[in-house]
């Protein structure tokens, strides 16, 4: 009898087991998978996916899991399978919390496109923030900064497979993307360790592995090593990134920071490293510093193909850096972003350099580096007729090019830290890439020795090029603004202001009137898309208008402008009277003059010889 009483107990055991684990799946996959879909409409985002299926106690597996944009529908990701897992202690709190993620075969599209160019005030009369999606930035940055700072002791396990990642199909292309060939975070004895090797994607790949590894004490130690390729097809130079440090957590605040002494290396390069997370905001910030820096030291640690046209630079004496930048998303007007130079009797070393820095204040022929590996040549100097000494362009124009692509272009040495913070909070309240900070003297640079690439590393080689011009080889603005107005691209192989005002209104860059400088400017940001600006009729589109409206408002603003110069934004147009006109209305005929071999090429160009 008591062995019947016991099987009967058994029996009635198992069938309440089995009935309460099929209440909780049948109670459980619609609360996690409604949770799934809460999380996803909280950042503009709808999730699908063919089948779920669950494991007890608290496994869960999407298979073809698809994100889309309930903005214009595009997709933001797709993954052949998901397994997630969650907290016993969140799952009886009905608040499903993540405690391991898998991820096999996914693709994930992250960021959203820019809206300008390097100009600072491009499209400015149309920007309006957008506050659903600064919420969901902030959201997205919360999560992050609750994970790092609650749960430093214990992140969720994640382990990615054949995972690829890349930068919005329509944005700011400063990098190309990484394939995660395999990533994995695992407890271990002491801590917790990360494994991962990969490829950043982009012209030439670059294979990567490393690692990460965390202690109970909050030592933190990593190491990514980067096999950069060669342009000679030599084997590929490895670059090591090196971590060594401590963190300081702060659970009552909700604040993690590195402790100080903390390093990061990159080869020889030692650099004092910095940072802090609050959850509060959240709150986000890094500083970087490294002292007594050389020529020697950056070309022994740093690969060619790094440092691009730098290589060609030689220098004597030493400089520090520093660095320092602090993003609050609630109060994203309180950026701020600090980068110096400090030189120690660092100057050009003109002997050694085979990049030519030195002499930029005399008659030189430029090579200029167009978009798709392009260069065309205009001759500084009075031997080109186009050429037009800052003194010989119109006043209007200078300054209308100046306001719109460089404000501060009198005011700083190269870069512009200023209009950088502005520029990071303006993207940040708009959640998205739309104003860029590049300064003058920097797409000086990329004219003539870096061209159009926008990677990281060009963008690194910009900005070291524009501190050298503004530094060390002695040029006044005046020269530099000289050579800009006589380089940049304004239109189907037209350089300089003066081929542009030929180009456009058949006369010299000296005889511009107000209207025509204030179109020009406009041009300058995107050049290859002059047409765009102008309707049917050749007259200037009326958003196009409001933009030179703009303009002359912030020239007034300047004092580079009389108030009553500026006619009103519906009176503002120009009449097309060059070789433009051709392109614009190709049966017209030819119903303009012009001589000499430059308006012969041109106009053969853009008529096909007719």
């Amino acid at each position: 009898m008591p062995g019947r009483a016991r099987a009967v107990a058994i029996l009635v055991a198992l069938a309440l087991i089995v009935g309460c684990a099929t209440l909780v799946l049948v109670f459980l996959k619609p609360m996690v998978a409604g949770r799934v879909r809460a999380l996803a409409r909280q950042r503009g985002l709808v999730a699908s996916w063919q089948e779920m299926r669950i494991r007890l106690p608290s496994r869960f597996t999407f298979d073809r899991l698809v994100v889309t944009r309930v903005a214009g529908g595009d997709t933001v990701m797709t993954a052949a399978e998901i397994e997630a897992r969650a907290s016993i202690g969140s799952l009886l709190r009905l608040r499903p919390e993540l405690s391991g993620l898998r991820m096999s075969r996914a693709q994930i599209r992250i960021g959203r496109g820019a809206d300008t160019a390097d100009t600072l005030l491009d499209d400015a009369p149309t920007r309006r923030d957008d506050p659903e999606r600064l919420a969901r930035v902030r959201r997205s940055a919360s999560s992050i900064a609750q994970m790092l700072t609650r749960s430093t002791r214990s992140l969720p396990e994640v382990g990615f497979d054949d995972v690829t990642i890349r930068p919005a199909a329509d944005a700011d292309q400063l990098w190309g993307g990484v394939h995660i060939t395999a990533l994995e975070h695992v407890p271990t004895r002491d801590g917790s360790r990360v494994v991962f090797d990969g490829t950043l994607l982009g012209d030439r790949d670059i294979p990567f592995t490393g690692s990460l590894s965390r202690t109970r004490d909050l030592n933190v130690r990593g190491r990514i090593d980067l096999k950069i390729p060669n342009p000679d097809g030599a084997a590929p130079t490895t670059l090591r990134l090196a971590l060594d440090g401590a963190l300081e957590q702060d659970r009552a605040r909700r604040t993690l920071a590195l402790r100080e002494g903390s390093q990061a290396r990159v080869g020889e390069l030692a650099f004092r490293l910095g940072g802090r997370v609050e959850e509060r905001g959240p709150r986000f910030a890094v500083q970087l510093a490294a002292d007594d820096l050389s020529e020697d030291k950056v070309k022994s640690s740093v690969p060619p193909a790094v440092l691009g046209p730098l290589t060609g630079l030689a220098v004597r004496g030493t400089w520090d850096y520093r660095l320092d930048v602090d993003l609050d998303l609630e109060h994203p007007d309180s950026a701020k972003f600090r980068a110096d130079v400090i030189p120690h009797g660092l100057a050009l070393d003109p002997q050694r350099s085979s990049l030519r820095l030195a002499g930029l204040d005399q008659p030189f022929v430029a090579a200029i580096h167009l978009p798709r590996d392009r260069i065309v040549q205009r001759d500084l100097s009075p031997a080109n007729p186009h050429f037009r000494p800052l003194g010989a362009i119109t006043n209007h124009l200078v300054m209308a090019v100046v306001t719109n692509e460089d404000g501060g272009f009198f005011r700083h040495r190269g870069f512009n830290v200023g209009a950088m913070q502005e520029a990071i909070g303006e993207n940040l309240r708009s959640a998205s890439f739309r104003r860029g900070a590049g300064t003058i003297t920097m797409q000086i640079a990329r004219n003539l020795w870096l061209g159009h690439d926008r990677t990281l590393a060009r963008k690194g080689q910009e900005v070291v090029l524009a501190w050298v011009l503004e530094h060390l080889t002695g040029l006044p603005k005046e020269r530099l603004l000289e050579i800009y107005l006589n380089i940049i691209e304004w239109g189907p192989d037209v350089h300089g202001a003066d081929e542009a005002a030929h180009f456009y209104f058949d006369r010299d860059a000296g005889d511009l009137s107000l209207e025509e400088s204030l179109f020009l400017a406009t041009l300058v940001p995107s050049p290859a898309r002059w047409r765009s600006r102008l309707d049917a009729e050749g007259h200037v589109r009326r958003h196009i208008r409001a933009q030179m409206h703009f303009i002359g408002r912030a020239m007034i603003a300047k004092g580079w402008l009389a108030e009553d110069a500026l006619p009103p934004t519906d009176e503002l147009d120009v009449e097309i009277r060059g070789p433009a006109r051709a392109i614009l209305f190709p049966d017209a005929g030819p119903e303009v003059a012009g001589e000499g071999p430059w308006f012969k090429r041109v106009w053969t160009r853009v008529t096909g010889g007719r």
